[in-house]
């Protein structure tokens, strides 16, 4: 009988302890090193982090918070992996007990200025998901100023009542009268508290180099050049003594900058982050939020962390950042490719402007004909034949762009004049081809199903595809392209109409369209989706619609197909794709926080939308091509096909305004190339 209970005992221990352990079993440690405005150039002259990098993998890390890049929202957005909003005066953190656990006092200021957040952030989710597993946080470090307190970093490790469980956050700087507001870290004592923690995640603020980003405009070019140069040989020597403390096998080291680099020194608004430790081999960085190799988001860090402690990722809308194993890359690489990507970032708006222009000038010109019933003829018809023709080449000018990779703006302008000096020429020696129009749209539908497929390889640093400083979209096909990529369907769709009414060529590529453009592992846009879903449903119910006419019964057919088709992509995104896209996740959510979630959605579309139709340029060419397509439609015998492909394209256009947050750009888009294919064909 007593064996019995012993061995009961025995078997009840051997079931206790590895629940007992959960989370902790293997010791394992995350330190995250702040050092706020670091910028690739720095890292130049850092040779302990660049052996780091040899080691490890490295990235950039898009800061953006609710409304910026720099300031405190960027540090409690990797707290609550969502972006978050927060000033300086939500964030007071003081000392409980010495060498104990530190509090918020302003936590409730941080929860106000949330309380409205679209992105509903959980504020302390960090925190919140380790200490639900008995792991410990702390940080050590500050940012201080003579008068200002910035103890930004603590926002971290927080939990939901503002705490961390260890820190020293004040009695850790020294005065020294060389340096900015004559405070300076005391890495000595940095290195020996986080040497000496028993948190298993560390966070270690570093401090300097954003005092002297504060400071610079009190310092000459020389005195902020010098100062700088010893602040990171400072935090280089300091990274060089705590790599050797760590444990390889049990440690996790993040080396990063949560706001944007200091921009007298580079103005990128990406800055770089680097991993080094268990699980991660030399190369560059990668996670599932961006899809995109080498760039990752600030809300990637909390699940991360969570991964590496074994913790659960409860409330956290980011993505375990992994490494992509590259032998061969090293810094210079990771620095063109930042140049690539902010060159783009840079001429994206003004390229667009000016295209914009253009068209409007174009569009206004062929109003004016119309109405004025000039007749073109001679050299004046092909001129405007020429011009209309730019406004369907230009979009493919500007993703060809990309495949030169310009790194400077003045190389991005060169590459431009040169595309379009070749496109002119090109149209000018074809302008009697009956066949011009069709062409363009050919070659821009193939480029985009090739882009599709390769996964954006083409368009990668083109100012129509996703911009990663601003962070709405890394990956699939953005609006712009939706956009360029419905319109050239649609003037394909008329051209073959044209040539063959009974031809089921338009319904074929609509179909390959909807796929691709919704497929996750391609377009992954859901707005898109919508857009190309309406206007196939549209265009299959006319061709069957004998009498054409639009009633209420077809009406709602066409609405339930939408509905239907939407929620069976939504069904096999979330059962059979392991990272979900935006539909799926928003189909999880709306699940596990009501329809309230949804209301949210829309109302970001909907206000997102009126903002831009208030502030974008983008609205006076939609009402330019209003008029110029009723003048169309008032002088120009009709024909129902060509009629069917065109109202079919346009009724996409709608759904894609409605349907998404920056859908004015994308109607703006393919309404461009509607118009100007309705137009060319109405001057033949």
């Amino acid at each position: 009988m007593k064996v019995i209970r012993i061995l009961s005992l025995f078997l009840l221990l051997i079931l206790l302890i590895p629940n007992l352990s959960y989370g902790i079993e293997d010791n394992s440690r995350v330190y995250l090193i702040v050092i706020n405005k670091l910028t690739l150039k720095d890292i130049e002259s850092m040779e302990n982090l660049k052996k780091i990098i040899e080691d490890g993998s490295i990235g950039l890390m898009n800061t953006r918070g609710v409304s910026g890049y720099t300031g405190a929202e960027s540090f409690l957005t990797i707290n609550s992996s969502r972006k978050s909003s927060c000033n300086y005066a939500s964030i007071d953190f003081l000392p409980r007990e010495l060498n104990g656990s530190i509090v918020n006092k302003s936590f409730s200021r941080l929860i106000k200025l949330n309380k409205n957040n679209k992105f509903s952030p959980y504020i302390g989710a960090i925190g919140d998901n380790l200490h639900s597993v008995g792991l410990k946080t702390a940080i050590y470090g500050n940012g201080d100023l003579i008068n200002m307190p910035l103890k930004t970093a603590a926002l971290i490790p927080m939990d939901s009542r503002g705490l961390v469980d260890y820190g020293n956050i004040d009695n850790i700087t020294i005065e020294d009268n060389d340096y900015p507001f004559t405070i300076k870290t005391d890495y000595k004592k940095l290195l020996s508290e986080i040497k000496n923690s028993s948190a298993n995640l560390i966070v270690g603020d570093t401090g300097d180099l954003d005092r002297i980003y504060r400071y610079s405009d009190f310092l000459s070019e020389d005195e902020s050049k010098n100062i700088r140069e010893r602040i990171l040989l400072d935090i280089d020597s300091f990274i060089g003594e705590l790599i050797t403390i760590l444990k390889y096998d049990k440690s996790l080291l993040i080396i990063t900058s949560p706001n944007s680099g200091d921009i007298n020194v580079d103005d990128n608004k990406l800055s770089p982050i680097i991993i080094w430790g268990n699980g991660i081999g030399k190369g560059i960085l990668t996670s599932a939020t961006t899809g995109r190799a080498g760039i990752v988001a600030n809300m990637d860090i909390g699940p991360t962390i969570m991964s590496f402690l074994k913790a659960p990722m409860d409330n956290m809308s980011g993505s375990q950042i992994k490494s992509i194993r590259k032998n061969d890359i090293n810094l210079k690489d990771i620095i063109e490719y930042s140049q690539q990507i902010n060159t783009t970032s840079k001429v994206r708006y003004n390229t667009l402007y000016y295209y914009g222009i253009f068209s409007m000038i174009i569009l206004s010109l062929a109003i004016i004909f119309l109405i004025a019933k000039i007749r073109l003829s001679g050299k004046t018809k092909d001129i405007t034949k020429v011009l209309f023709a730019m406004i369907l080449v230009f979009p493919n000018i500007f993703i060809l762009v990309s495949i030169f990779k310009p790194r400077r703006i003045y190389s991005f302008i060169l590459i431009l004049f040169t595309l379009m000096l070749l496109s002119l020429i090109v149209l000018w020696v074809t302008r009697k081809s009956s066949n011009q129009i069709i062409n363009i749209v050919s070659i821009s539908i193939v480029i985009i199903i090739l882009d599709l497929i390769s996964r954006g390889s083409i368009s990668k640093f083109s100012v129509l595809s996703h911009d990663p400083t601003i962070g709405a979209r890394y990956y699939g096909i953005g609006n712009e392209m939706v956009g360029l990529f419905l319109g050239s369907i649609t003037i394909f769709s008329i051209g073959i109409s044209k040539r063959n009414d009974k031809s089921l060529i338009p319904l074929f590529l609509l179909g390959i369209s909807v796929i691709l453009v919704g497929h996750p592992h391609y377009g992954a846009n859901v707005g898109g989706t919508m857009a190309f879903i309406v206007a196939t449903v549209f265009y299959v119910v006319e061709i069957f619609n004998k009498d054409k006419v639009l009633n209420l019964k077809r009406v709602f057919f066409m609405v339930i197909s939408i509905i239907l088709l939407i929620s069976i992509m939504g069904f096999i995104d979330i059962k059979f794709n392991r990272n979900t896209t935006h539909l799926g996740n928003t189909i999880l959510l709306t699940k596990n926080n009501g329809l309230s979630y949804l209301n949210k959605i829309i109302f970001r579309k909907l206000l997102m939308n009126i903002k831009l139709i208030g502030n974008s340029f983008w609205t006076y060419i939609l009402l330019l091509h209003m008029i110029l397509h009723t003048s169309i439609f008032y002088f120009k015998k009709k024909n129902n096909k060509i009629l069917t492909a065109a109202i079919a394209g346009l009724s996409g256009t709608i759904g894609g305004f409605l349907l998404n947050d920056s859908g004015l750009i994308l109607a703006a888009i393919c309404m461009n190339l509607i118009t100007a294919g309705l137009y060319l064909e109405f001057v033949e």
